[in-house]
């Protein structure tokens, strides 16, 4: 495919993407990657970033205390003395790995911290904790899946995408966290 022809197709998506977001509209997305060779992580990257669109001001209507962060067990340190618990791992804020002042900030603003072993513990946390938002750090892949289960406790939603993906020592935008922790309607 020409550099024009891909750009056009890319324009495409991305208005596609900023309509309202339903999984018929994911599946045309995925229909219309595949045709024109455009890599999947590029479709996820605009589902995201057209749900966050959607959502971010009903999500910066919502007081701190009725959201929670979810982070994934892969930004903890290689050496991370948390315990798994029903609802993830227990940070010991022993300061081994980058997520102590970020959970520390959360915590001080009023948002309950989750870190997870993988996806499935999610809908147990939506169904005890009820947040009314959740913000969520991820690979692309559990971003999309998480939310359609915020969809299905009607939690309004913010995604960031892990900037290197894996199992362990991934990566992640920190300013990115923390300017979406801040997100308010004061601001506005």
């Amino acid at each position: 495919m020409r550099g024009e022809e891909k750009s056009a197709v890319m324009h495409l998506m991305e208005k596609m993407a900023n309509l309202k977001i339903t999984g018929l509209t994911l599946a045309e997305l995925e229909r219309l990657a595949a045709k024109f060779n455009v890599e999947e992580r590029e479709v996820l990257r605009l589902y995201i970033e057209a749900k966050n669109k959607a959502y971010r001001d009903r999500y910066a209507a919502i007081p701190y205390s009725d959201r929670i962060l979810l982070l994934p067990q892969c930004l903890r340190a290689r050496d991370c003395p948390a315990k798994l618990g029903i609802y993830g791992y227990e940070c010991t804020k022993c300061g081994k790995c980058r997520l102590l002042d970020l959970i520390l900030q959360a915590e001080g603003l009023g948002y309950t911290v989750f870190i997870l072993p993988g996806g499935s513990v999610v809908e147990k946390i939506f169904q005890d904790y009820k947040p009314k938002a959740c913000l969520g750090v991820a690979c692309l892949k559990e971003l999309m899946l998480g939310s359609f289960v915020c969809e299905k406790f009607e939690v309004v939603a913010q995604g960031i995408a892990l900037l290197r993906d894996g199992c362990m020592e991934t990566d992640v935008d920190l300013g990115m966290i923390r300017d979406f922790l801040l997100l308010s309607q004061v601001q506005r």
